[in-house]
Formats: structure tokens, C-alpha cells, sequence
């Protein structure tokens, strides 16, 4: 007897943790109504530009509706300043395009009317912008690597270090690009033949790739955690690819973002989605769109040219 009473006792713990296994678990998640989906980024000097979509259910497939007719308008300071009219991409996407550009300082309203939906609004501006000290490289630094393809590598450091960086805010992003030149040989002699562009690979230390992220914007966002202790400068190696036979690397464009608040948690927030592991908690969308979802959001930008040979 004094046998038995354990082992049934285990039997009995063994049957419940199989039963609690293999229960099913039902999540009511709540479908919202569709609403209007307004995305804008906009910088000094040019127009706006918004993408305008309709949400979708939870368990809707396929891509969201474009609607052919919209009102969308931006105001500033509360004062009416543009209907955005029809326009396409090469790829033939629809967008609403303003005929007024946006400048630094001003606070902009979008409003986005379609029939049948509440009206989608947002406010941003473009933020003051905290520029680079001027791109320097010593010659003596630059490297030509070989590939395994039969191409070089032209490594390049760069430091790219904030001028005057603000005391709070401290929102930017990045992007690398290079122009080649591409030689032909007439009469024994190198000629330039003509030059293209192209998106520059780089690589870093650990922390700092740590802190980087790739965005839908062609520009790698930087974590605001990455200037923590007056951190002010990050420190990369350009990769540029080429054939050393017919090409030559010219120049490095540095572009450089600095982003409203707006813009940096709407990216930080997609970016972050695609990170997260499997079994952790998604974080939320962030969305600045009010009766509506989406992001309307400033930035400012400059581009530096650092010659290379």
C-alpha cells in the first residue's frame, strides 16, 4: 500500500500535464473598422508627397486598397496651404502631391478626407539640422583588398562626428553612396568613359552595428541609445566594390538626416518588428495619425562629397 500511493499519485500528475499540453486555447483578437492610411515624409524644399491606403483586417490577404479619390490638404499654422493633387510613380503607384515645398521650422497639419471613413490628421515639422564636421580621409588610410569574384575593394575610414549636437533629441540616420568611373584604354592611354552611382557596404565595430537599423527609407536609422556618454562621432570603413581593370572608385556622398521625433519612432518601431525573436512580444506600430494610422513626419538633410583619388 505505501507503494501504491506514490505511483498513482505520479500517473495522475503525468495524465494532467498531458491534458494541459494538449488543450486549445481560443484568443478573441478585435478586428477594427478600416481606416485611412496616410504615410508622408517631407523635408526643406521640397513638395509633400503622401501615400494614402486603407487598412486591413486581421486575416484580410492580398495588397490594401489605393483609393482613386481623396482630399488630402496640409495647412500651416493653422492657416489652409495646399490641396495635393494625383500623381505616379514610375512604377505606376499612386500618391498626392503638393505644389508648395516645406521649410525648417514650421509646423505642418495634413488632412486626409475619403467618403465613408473618419478624417485622418497629423502635425509634424522639420526638425533644426545638426550637420557633420567636415568628411576627412588620409590617403595613406585607404586599402584595396581583393575579392574572391576576381574584384578589389576599396576600404575606406570614415568618421562621421556631429557638429554641434543638440542637448536632447538626438534623432539621425545615415546613407552611403559612391560614384565609379568606369576607363577605357584609347591609344594606350586611360579614359574616362563614364561614371555611375550606386549604394556604398560598410562595416563597423559590434556596439555600433548593434544600434543601427535598416529602414523602407534609404537610410540606416541610428539608435538614440548610441549617444549615450556624449557619444558624438561614429567611426566606419566604406566598401566599395570594383574591377581594378576597368574602374576606378572617384568619390564617397555622405548623406545625413537629422529627424523630427515623428519619424524616428515610426521607423524604430517597423525596424523593430522585424527584429524581434519568435517568442518575445511584437512591439506596437507607432502611429502619429490621428482617426487614422500611419506616420507624418519631418527631417532635415545635407550630403557631403569626400574625394577618394
Amino acid at each position: 500500500m505505501t507503494r501504491f500511493i506514490p505511483f498513482t499519485a505520479l500517473f495522475f500528475l503525468l495524465a494532467l500535464a498531458q491534458w494541459r499540453c494538449a488543450r486549445e486555447i481560443f484568443i478573441d483578437l478585435p478586428d477594427a473598422p478600416p481606416q485611412i492610411v496616410a504615410v508622408s515624409h517631407f523635408t526643406d524644399g521640397q513638395p509633400f508627397r503622401v501615400e494614402v491606403s486603407i487598412s486591413q483586417g486581421l486575416f484580410d490577404a492580398g495588397e490594401p486598397t489605393i483609393p482613386e479619390v481623396a482630399d488630402v490638404t496640409i495647412s500651416k499654422g493653422g492657416q489652409f496651404l495646399d490641396k495635393l493633387r494625383r500623381a505616379f510613380s514610375e512604377d505606376g503607384k499612386l500618391y498626392w502631391e503638393s505644389r508648395d515645398t516645406a521649410f525648417t521650422g514650421i509646423e505642418y497639419a495634413l488632412a486626409v478626407r475619403i467618403a465613408g471613413y473618419p478624417v485622418a490628421e497629423a502635425g509634424s515639422s522639420i526638425p533644426e539640422h545638426a550637420g557633420l564636421q567636415p568628411l576627412v580621409v588620409n590617403p595613406a588610410d585607404i586599402r584595396i583588398e581583393p575579392l574572391s569574384d576576381g574584384r578589389s575593394a576599396l576600404r575606406a575610414p570614415l568618421v562621421l562626428e556631429v557638429a554641434d549636437m543638440p542637448e536632447s533629441d538626438r534623432f539621425f540616420a545615415f546613407n552611403l553612396r559612391h560614384e565609379t568611373e568606369v576607363i577605357q584604354i584609347v591609344n594606350g592611354q586611360a579614359v574616362v568613359d563614364y561614371s555611375y552611382e550606386s549604394g556604398s557596404f560598410f562595416v563597423a565595430d559590434g556596439r555600433t552595428l548593434s544600434l543601427l537599423h535598416n529602414i523602407p527609407e534609404p537610410v540606416v536609422l541610428i539608435n538614440e541609445k548610441f549617444w549615450s556618454n556624449n557619444r558624438r562621432t561614429i567611426f566606419l570603413d566604406a566598401l566599395i566594390p570594383f574591377d581594378p581593370q576597368t574602374e576606378r572608385p572617384r568619390r564617397i556622398f555622405v548623406e545625413w538626416r537629422t529627424l523630427s521625433e515623428e519619424f524616428y519612432r515610426y521607423h524604430l518601431s517597423l525596424a523593430r518588428q522585424g527584429e524581434n525573436l519568435p517568442l518575445s512580444d511584437p512591439d506596437a506600430i507607432f502611429n502619429n495619425i490621428q482617426g487614422g494610422l500611419g506616420n507624418f513626419s519631418g527631417y532635415a538633410v545635407s550630403v557631403d562629397t569626400l574625394e577618394l583619388l
